[in-house]
């Protein structure tokens, strides 16, 4: 065997002692400060070098004392030596010092270093969630923070846990959430870092014992490995937990059956935008009064037994509520959402009802009271033109949702072929729906294809991830208003963001509206989580068919320039088809006064509505 030197096997023996951690590297100090004290001493004993009547054992303890403690030792002998001893002596007693000043600074060091680990391993480390009915937050981005503000606000001051899950530093996350939303003294708000997609990282989180399960992933690919993650871990449980999901696409991520089996409920965020920026195209500062009618920061949606309400006509509900609005009927599984005016209300049916609080909602004079003549709503002025931006699974969506009195519906860069792809062939639209994919890369050209056009709609490419697809929306937006201010040209402009955001970067005026699909779908999330039967409500209220959420012109309703009262009013939209849940003005998006307060309506007032078409 070849030799070795020395002192590679010294510094190969050193790195073995400092692998062995904190323990390794005092065992290590400990070696050579022990070590240098027996020399000394021995030197010390042999030279007589001690005071006098001094013994081995006290010498050698008064070296070892000072070797730890970082003291020079007393260099007095009660007697004269030679030269060379005393330097001998001042040398050895030098030695010894220095090696307990070296040795005490690296033990403070190594000790101080540790403990700091030890912290920041303690405060990194996730903690197992010991309480019960949290709710769990599966995924999270920075920037985006709609969820866990609504969760807090459904909260209402009671006391609640929510855990946060993503795969970021737990410091991190924490101080993210905090810096950006509102954490009241009842809501314990505690981060975990965790890959959402593994089982093994989630079992911290205690999903079995929690109430409800909320992905928030987005991305399609992730919800679906983490919604496999989390039955697998709930897989043979007693306990139902409700699973939300938001997916950022427009197809479907799993069959209804399969969603029903594991007790979850998938929000399609594209799809669900879709729908809000179609009726936002015609309808300025919609998506704003729905978020507002979904926000738990205002009145909410409740599901109520009302015994008075039995073998009562549906429309009578409608018109004697206060303190809110009946919007619908909740009958076993199926939520029929304003029905026939004539419709009766059945034992066992629950009224839906929209309410600042449980229960504050007064039926008044039912007995007394008749339905108002049903009225004819004005035929809508014709919309000349309605300009798309952007093909995708989504445009066959927003073509439905799209008012009938368009003369044109133009898909701008949409190929024929394009068209025959995305636009389903057994949909029927009273509009002219036409390709166009002329080069838009200059000015002029831009607006020769909407110098005609009244309203334009820019969906998200759903090709591209959530930032990519924001930046190109964005940069087409600027090129719109560009063209608006030098042609002086009208039309409004509705976009599709993806990020919450983003949207904050290109806020400029009213007249375009920006429908984020993940404050959207956050919103909608956090409102299932209270009540799972909200979904059902939702998914009527955003489908094309049947009752929808409009904006009014009181104007059009024949309701401005009188002093008059909610309850009236409400009445007096009935009498055309549409239930009243509030009202947008110049300065508020929503607003719900008093029942018996004195209202005047302007010209520019709209009113929010749930009713079948304008």
């Amino acid at each position: 065997m070849k030799k070795i030197p020395l002192k590679k096997r010294l510094r190969y023996l050193l790195d073995r002692s400092m692998a062995k951690g904190t323990s390794g590297m005092v065992k290590y100090l400990l070696w050579v400060v022990l070590s240098t004290v027996v020399i000394v001493t021995a030197l010390v004993l042999i030279f007589g070098l001690h005071d006098e009547g001094k013994t081995g054992i006290a010498v050698f303890w008064d070296n070892l004392r000072s070797g730890l403690w970082s003291g020079f030792p007393s260099s007095s002998t009660g007697e004269e030596l030679s030269l060379p001893l005393q330097l001998l002596k001042i040398f050895l007693y030098t030695l010894l010092g220095l090696t307990s000043l070296i040795f005490s600074s690296l033990l403070v060091g190594i000790f101080s270093t540790s403990m700091r680990t030890k912290v920041l391993a303690l405060q990194n480390e996730n903690p197992e969630v010991i309480e019960d009915s949290h709710t769990v937050i599966l995924g999270f981005r920075l920037g985006e923070y709609a969820l866990i503000s609504q969760m807090i606000q459904a909260a209402a001051g009671r006391k609640r846990t929510i855990v946060v899950a993503e795969n970021m530093e737990r410091q991190a996350l924490e101080s993210a959430i905090r810096s950006n939303v509102k954490v009241p003294k009842n809501i314990r708000l505690i981060a975990i870092k965790a890959e959402t997609e593994s089982a093994a990282a989630l079992k911290c989180c205690s999903l079995a014992q929690s109430s409800t399960v909320v992905i928030n992933t987005r991305d399609r690919g992730r919800t679906v490995k983490t919604l496999l993650a989390v039955d697998s871990i709930l897989k043979g449980e007693k306990k139902r937990v409700n699973i939300a999901a938001a997916v950022d696409t427009d197809s479907n991520v799993f069959p209804a059956e399969l969603l029903r089996e594991k007790n979850a409920f998938m929000l399609r965020s594209g799809d669900l935008a879709a729908r809000i920026a179609a009726h936002a195209a015609t309808q300025p500062g919609i998506f704003e009064a729905f978020l507002d009618m979904i926000d738990f920061e205002n009145f909410e949606f409740y599901f109520e037994k009302r015994p008075e309400a039995a073998g009562v006509r549906f429309g009578k509900t409608v018109v004697c509520a206060e303190k809110g609005a009946v919007v619908g009927i909740c009958r076993g599984e199926d939520v029929l959402l304003n029905p026939p005016p004539e419709t009766l209300v059945e034992k066992d049916d629950l009224l839906v009802v929209f309410e600042k609080e449980k229960d504050d909602l007064k039926l008044k004079d039912l007995d007394g009271t008749d339905l108002p003549e049903p009225k004819t709503l004005p035929e809508p002025e014709q919309i000349n033109e309605v300009a798309v931006f952007g093909i995708s699974a989504a445009i066959g969506t927003v073509i439905r949702e799209l008012p009938d009195n368009i003369k044109t519906i133009r898909l701008i860069g949409a190929t024929a072929q394009e068209v025959a792809a995305f636009v389903p062939k057994n949909l029927v639209s009273p509009s002219e729906i036409v390709p166009d994919y002329r080069p838009a890369d200059s000015e002029n050209e831009l607006f020769e294809m909407l110098k005609d056009t009244s309203h334009i709609v820019v969906l998200s490419d759903r090709r591209m991830g959530a930032e990519e697809a924001d930046t190109q929306t964005m940069v087409r937006i600027m090129r719109l208003r560009n063209i608006k201010k030098k042609h002086s040209l009208s039309f409004t402009i509705t976009a599709e963001m993806r990020c919450e955001n983003n949207r904050k970067l290109i806020l400029e005026n009213n007249s375009e509206d920006f429908v984020v699909a993940s404050d959207l779908s956050s919103m909608m999330l956090a409102q299932i989580t209270e009540d799972t039967r909200r979904m059902h409500l939702f998914n009527i209220l955003l489908d094309e068919k049947g009752s929808e959420v409009y904006l009014v012109n009181a104007a059009d309703l024949g309701l401005t320039g009188e002093e008059t009262t909610l309850r009236e009013l409400r009445r007096r939209a009935y009498a055309f088809g549409y239930i009243l849940m509030g009202i947008r003005t110049e300065k508020d998006p929503f607003i719900v006064p008093d029942d018996s307060a004195a209202l005047t309506l302007s010209d520019s007032d709209r009113l929010i509505v749930i009713g079948e078409g304008l």
